[in-house]
């Protein structure tokens, strides 16, 4: 045989183990094939999750396999080729949220990764904000789902259940979040200074009970979504709201006390603004009371029961009518600034009213009446406090509002 009808035959030969091996279901005959889809789940912080998760590959509405994910949070099943949906099943009671429009693969895309989030509350909140009405919404804490519309800022409202310093974030770089206050007073500004498109907040035990805390996130020019991250990253910062208040003490042995006051006098009262300090309290070991400017003036008392010209202190504790009242303290700090204690008068005012003059709600004045009026009610005559009340008193009298004498 020649050597062209040889290399002829042997094509031919090639050419028909070809087609046997396509036909027999060799590598050539591999058009469509099977391929390794994998599925990893994670939390909003890209955490491998693994706590009772089943992952259901889904092909035109029926399951097709399933796999529960391993100690990497990642489930894998080999499949034929082609498109598939998937679904997550929790086998624990920590069902959470995934976005379904990530939960698809197909043969171009044989691995997903899925964040599982909190879902966002579904009943808004109207918020007030410049005089308009905003809706929000409520996230908790961990990673939320949260849709942000467009051109317009979304709020989104956190109560927290435990105490600590929270860190607010968003997985989406071309969104701006920040803390605009709560839903009683909405800022315009954010509140709290944003670094990193994140922002920490300090709550401490004092801000719990129902406080909340509302949150902005800026839309872009279309509407997006992204994961709104809220993470307890430690314990609170010093609040001294959370310091136990300090029960102020006396060693002074209170008794009930009775004025007589004579015919023809009255009770008469310190001018608090007057314009020069012109009076002083003496004290007379003789008879262990304070008097007004000589240790031989009238004997000083104080006014602690409601009716007191200028604020009577039994008003204040006790409250007036169906009016509440609020407790009389102070909080102390040193030269450096530092918290030292917090100081309680409530207790041993009350002891005083309890003994005063039942007619004319008076009694002498004391060094724990001194102590009380200076500190407990000190921010009642300064200027710079809220609770400023004494308009145009001399700041070297207004201490004395409740003091008065017979005379």
């Amino acid at each position: 045989m020649s050597m062209k009808k040889t290399k002829a035959l042997l094509l031919v030969l090639v050419m028909a183990l070809s087609l046997l091996l396509a036909a027999c279901g060799g590598p050539e005959a591999e058009a469509g094939g099977s391929a390794a889809y994998s599925v990893k789940v994670t939390d909003a912080q890209g955490v491998p999750y693994t706590d009772g998760v089943i992952v259901k590959f889904m092909k035109d509405g029926a399951q097709v396999a399933m796999q529960r994910v391993d100690a990497n949070g990642v489930a894998t099943k080999e499949l034929e080729k082609g498109n598939y949906t998937v679904e997550l099943v929790f086998t624990s009671d920590n069902a959470s949220y995934y976005d379904p429009a990530a939960a698809v693969l197909s043969a171009d895309q044989t691995s997903i990764e899925l964040q599982l989030t909190n879902k966002m509350g579904e009943e808004s909140t109207t918020l007030f904000v410049d005089g308009e009405e905003c809706a929000a919404y409520s996230v908790s804490a961990g990673g939320t789902y949260v849709p942000v519309k467009a051109g317009v800022r979304n709020y989104f409202l956190f109560t927290p259940t435990e105490e600590g310093t929270y860190k607010f974030s968003v997985d989406n770089s071309a969104l701006s979040l920040g803390y605009y206050g709560s839903p009683y007073f909405v800022q315009s500004l954010s509140a709290l200074e944003v670094v990193d498109n994140s922002i920490s907040i300090s709550i401490s035990k004092s801000s719990l009970g129902g406080a909340t805390y509302v949150i902005g996130i800026d839309g872009i020019d279309t509407d997006t979504n992204c994961i709104l991250s809220i993470l307890r990253t430690g314990a609170p910062e010093h609040n001294v709201a959370d310091e136990p208040w300090t029960e102020y003490k006396t060693t002074a042995v209170l008794a009930p006390y009775t004025l007589k006051v004579p015919t023809g006098k009255s009770l008469l009262y310190i001018d608090i603004t007057a314009e020069t300090a012109k009076h002083e309290f003496v004290f007379n070991e003789a008879d262990g009371y304070y008097h007004l400017d000589t240790a031989d003036g009238p004997v000083i008392h104080v006014h602690l029961a409601k009716g007191a010209p200028y604020v009577a202190l039994q008003t204040v504790i006790q409250g007036d009518g169906a009016m509440g009242g609020a407790p009389i303290r102070k909080y102390f700090y040193d030269e450096a600034g530092e918290f030292v204690k917090k100081e309680d008068y409530t207790d041993i005012l009350m002891d005083y009213f309890e003994n005063m003059d039942s007619d004319l709600g008076v009694y002498p004045l004391t060094d724990d009446l001194i102590y009380i009026i200076q500190n407990g009610c000190g921010s009642w005559w300064d200027s710079e406090s809220p609770d400023f009340i004494f308009e145009d008193s001399n700041p070297d009298l207004a201490w004395m509002f409740a003091c008065c004498w017979v005379g």
